[in-house]
């Protein structure tokens, strides 16, 4: 006796998730506000904070 599954089989199932949804700018941006708050809470120079904003490019984030 052949038993049914409910369902689609494996070859005809939902369209599978191909990309990775992240969203770099708010990657960026949360990374500058962390250099941000190290500088103003005194635990990194700002010249140092300012150094790596805009080597790391996140001046436009």
């Amino acid at each position: 006796m052949i038993v049914k599954n409910k369902g689609r089989d494996r070859w005809h199932g939902a369209t599978q998730k191909t990309s990775v949804n992240q969203n770099v700018t708010a990657i960026r941006s949360s990374i500058k506000a962390a250099i941000v708050r190290l500088a103003v809470w005194g635990l990194i120079p700002v010249e140092i904070a300012r150094w790596l904003i805009q080597r790391g490019g996140l001046k436009d984030a």
